[in-house]
């Protein structure tokens, strides 16, 4: 399917928290920001990389069994 198609654009990143070190996977350094076109918004925050990975991967999983509903 091509962008064109898809009623629904927007990415999940996982990120470091703006401040924060990033070097432990275990602490609550991490962020998942929502991407839509140009904008960038925080949509979760205080996460471990796992958490913030998890949290990511199902709200893709999400979008895209909404962008095959009729």
């Amino acid at each position: 399917m091509g962008e064109e198609a898809r009623k629904y654009t927007e990415t999940f990143e996982v990120r470091v928290t703006r401040g924060r070190e990033g070097s432990d996977p275990e602490a609550p350094d991490w962020e998942v920001v929502e991407v839509k076109g140009d904008s960038a918004d925080v949509a979760c925050d205080n996460l471990t990389e796992a958490e913030a990975r998890h949290m990511a991967d199902m709200w893709s999983r999400k979008r895209d069994e909404a962008e095959v509903e009729p």
